[in-house]
């Protein structure tokens, strides 16, 4: 029995022993085929590279090959006849070189490329053989300038310069223009344009048209001359008696505007598109004017036209006009108006008529209104209503005075005063005796009606104007 056990654990170690011996084999079959599969991959690969090397033409192992290093811009992309034409910037010569799929070609990142990718205006670096015009490589370059979606580029035609901002470039007759795949007249760049520009240093070797422009006209705005034209937020231009104006491809806001009215709308530009912006029907601009007039009770009108009630703001059309306001015993009031602005307050005070005293008698004397020389009568002068002192004065005369009450009606008031008297000689050589002034209260009518009946015009108290003094 204990030898049945130990015969079946001898078995058993010596299966596992097997078992183990042909792991091991199958370990060390598998490493050298590992081995040998990669040395022979390497062989293969350095026959691929072998293979890929550019195909060298019998004839060339008996000949210099010259080759020609250049900076390049894009002319045309052939790629039925696989050939790919250059401007050469350094020799200012084009060249058409013969491409085939053994020519590193490469964009400015260092990614892979096929001929097909290439677009007219791109710039390149190339290295190829000038007697078979066939590249090394093409590389779309990076040494060189790029100005992206960029408008105000304005163009000297015959300087053959570019300016952008402060920044100014040359241009040559080798310039590439790009719209839409297709080549445009520099001549119709305007600086509403977007474009995008690639150079190299000072010079600009593609213009490529991002957005183009159109044109917006005016009509039927020979009111508006001498006003503005506001394109959006950023173009303003002087309206004259023809405005076409360049605009970027969009959508614009227009305002058409002068101090009488103003006109807006908004309108969808396309390129080369001469959209026409009808202003006849524009609005006059309008602003309220409150007036204040310290009177009442005056006729009150605007270019003729009479308002009953302007107690509150009027309503006006941007412009000018004659203001007029008449009023009983006032001056008349006329001034212009100008409204130009949303709100104005014009205020307005009338002055008094003034009222004229006029004083035909005694002729000779002068005359004096509350104190103050006015002159010698016959006299016309301003007074203001109310009372006032009026004095009489003449060499060898007693001086008068005499109260007056000038009405507030609006009238003018007419005077003839009382003769003066003479001074008796004697009593003006007697220094015990002075000259009297005799006082007299009056108004209008009372010296209107005085009348000289007597004989003795030295003993009248309210002579006529017809009085004739005998000095």
């Amino acid at each position: 029995m204990n030898n049945d056990k130990k015969k079946k654990k001898m078995d058993i170690i010596s299966k596992m022993t097997i078992i183990g011996a042909l792991g091991l084999a199958v370990i060390l079959i598998v490493v050298f085929t590992m081995v040998f599969s990669s040395g022979k991959k390497k062989n293969n690969n350095n026959k691929v590279d072998q293979e890929t090397e550019i195909p060298v033409d019998n004839n060339d192992v008996s000949r210099d090959i010259e080759y020609e290093r250049a900076l390049g811009v894009v002319q045309k992309v052939d790629t039925v006849n696989d050939t790919l034409t250059i401007f050469n910037i350094d020799s200012n010569e084009s060249a058409t070189l013969n491409m085939d799929s053994a020519v590193d070609i490469q964009d400015e990142y260092g990614s892979l490329m096929t001929l097909i990718q290439f677009n007219k205006g791109d710039m390149i670096e190339t290295k190829y053989d000038k007697d078979k015009m066939r590249p090394e490589y093409v590389h779309k370059t990076a040494i060189t300038w790029k100005r992206n979606k960029i408008k105000g580029v304005v163009v000297d035609k015959e300087k053959n310069t570019i300016a952008i901002g402060n920044d100014n470039y040359n241009y040559t007759g080798e310039l590439v223009t790009i719209f839409n795949g297709n080549p445009f007249d520099i001549n119709d760049l305007t600086e509403e344009d977007e474009v995008t520009l690639l150079g190299y240093k000072d010079t600009v070797w593609t213009i490529i048209m991002e957005n183009g422009h159109g044109y917006i006209q005016l009509k039927n705005h020979s009111n508006f001359i001498g006003g503005t034209l506001q394109i959006g937020t950023n173009k303003t231009v002087d309206i004259k008696d023809v405005t076409l104006v360049p605009v970027s491809v969009g959508v614009h806001d227009i305002i058409v505007t002068n101090d009488q009215a103003t006109y807006e709308t908004e309108v969808m530009v396309d390129k080369d598109q001469k959209v026409v912006v009808n202003v006849k029907d524009a609005t006059p601009k309008k602003g309220m004017v409150q007036f204040s007039v310290a009177q009442e009770g005056v006729s009150f009108s605007i270019n003729g036209e009479v308002y009953s009630d302007f107690s509150e703001p009027i309503p006006l059309d941007y412009g000018n006009y004659i203001v007029k306001v008449v009023k009983d015993n006032y001056v008349d009031w006329e001034k212009e108006l100008i409204v130009n602005k949303s709100f104005t307050t014009f205020e307005i005070n009338l002055e008094k008529k003034p009222t004229y005293i006029h004083v035909d008698s005694p002729v000779g004397v002068d005359i004096y209104i509350d104190g103050n020389y006015i002159g010698e009568i016959p006299i016309t002068t301003p007074i203001n209503p109310g009372e006032h002192t009026i004095t009489l004065r003449k060499d060898g005369y007693y001086s008068t005075m005499h109260q007056l009450v000038i009405e507030d009606n609006g009238e003018d008031a007419y005077y003839t005063l009382p003769k003066l008297s003479k001074i008796d000689k004697d009593l003006i050589n007697d220094p015990n005796n002075g000259t009297t002034t005799p006082e007299n209260n009056i108004n209008n009518t009372d010296i209107n009606n005085a009348e000289n009946n007597g004989s003795n015009e030295e003993d009248k108290d309210t002579p006529s104007s017809n009085d004739i003094y005998d000095d």
